[in-house]
């Protein structure tokens, strides 16, 4: 049982795991376009919205050093709107370059220091993503509590990663009831609460 439990959770990892990190792609889109929004707005002519901005076209120019030696200088000179912009584009140069130990220690950093509602949640939840393949329930609970809840925008990712990290940790259960939530919830996106129907199938057929 333990073997066969071993596959089908390969099976569903490699079919639906990458949903996961599909979704933490968009939400650094949408957090980038909205605190590009932002900067447009209220800091173009600053000195650190221009550094800012030099440093994320040396990220699409693929001149990634450059912009990692940008951003850590804003992240310890500028003011603390953009020092939290920094550390963020600088965790995610750190996932590029393989060092995920070093990026969810930078969101979590993150996480615990802005008041930035969207941005203080958007740097959980990468922190909780990169820690999915190695953490237990217990650290994923503690780690996503706070967006799971009723009214938070970022329930549907939250309970997604508990639900796979409950399977991977051998918890049917708990896999199944996560899953279930976001089936349930009538403001599930359409695509999430389909994959969350599949998994639900496989899940009963697992002994």
């Amino acid at each position: 049982d333990e073997d066969l439990r071993r596959e089908e959770l390969a099976k569903l990892w490699d079919r639906y795991g990458v949903f996961v990190l599909l979704g933490a792609a968009l939400i650094v889109i949408t957090v980038g376009a909205y605190q590009f929004f932002q900067w447009r707005q209220n800091s173009i002519s600053s000195e650190n919205g221009k550094a800012f901005y030099q440093a994320t076209q040396l990220v699409k120019d693929g001149k990634d050093s450059e912009a990692l030696a940008a951003y850590s200088k804003l992240a310890v000179q500028a003011p603390e709107g953009y020092r939290v912009l920094a550390n963020l584009e600088i965790a995610a140069l750190k996932v590029k370059e393989g060092k995920k130990a070093e990026a969810v220690t930078l969101y979590d950093q993150v996480g615990k220091s802005t008041q930035d509602a969207v941005l203080k949640n958007y740097a959980t939840l990468q922190a909780a993503a990169l820690r999915s393949d190695e953490a237990d329930l217990k650290e994923m609970t503690d780690r996503l509590q706070g967006l799971n809840t009723a009214n938070n925008p970022w329930r549907h990712s939250a309970r997604e990663l508990l639900g796979l990290v409950a399977f991977r940790s051998g918890n049917v259960a708990e896999s199944e009831k996560f899953f279930g939530q976001i089936r349930l919830d009538t403001q599930t996106p359409d695509e999430m609460r389909k994959r969350a129907e599949n998994m639900l199938s496989l899940l009963v057929k697992v002994p």
